[in-house]
């Protein structure tokens, strides 16, 4: 089963893609696409290509399951407009089941447990640890 864990930072949806081998060893399959990035979200040509770029990615790895992490929409600490945007994006492909779920989780969960896969850079950490959490079990 193909997993596809999702933070999205300002102008960027990071991706994510984790599996499980046989023995239950977790498989890193992200490959070279890191993060996809909206140059201008007020541009309507970025916003398809945004949607293009997404659409094909995830029908390349055909998940059986995409999460993306949950962010504030009010308050001190509410993401950018513009992340909404790009959440709306990605929930829009219809392929495969698509959920949310908290950095309290995550942080809760990883309180217990130990992240059993590494990430090739920082900035991927909170994408992973989505991933993996969705494989657990």
């Amino acid at each position: 089963m193909k997993v596809i864990g999702i933070e999205i930072d300002k102008k960027r949806a990071i991706c994510v893609v984790l599996s499980k081998d046989p023995q239950g060893e977790y498989i890193n399959l992200t490959g070279k696409i890191k993060y996809i990035e909206i140059k201008d979200d007020q541009s309507n040509q970025d916003i398809q290509a945004f949607l293009k770029e997404i659409r094909a990615f995830f029908d390349a790895i055909e998940p059986a399951h995409v999460a993306i992490i949950s962010r504030q929409t009010k308050g001190k600490f509410a993401a950018a407009a513009v992340s909404f945007k790009l959440e709306a994006l990605i929930q829009c492909y219809s392929n495969t089941e698509m959920s949310f779920v908290s950095k309290q989780t995550l942080t809760a969960y990883y309180k217990k447990n130990v992240l059993p896969v590494t990430f090739d850079n920082a900035y991927q950490e909170n994408a992973t640890r989505l991933a993996a959490y969705l494989l657990k079990g």
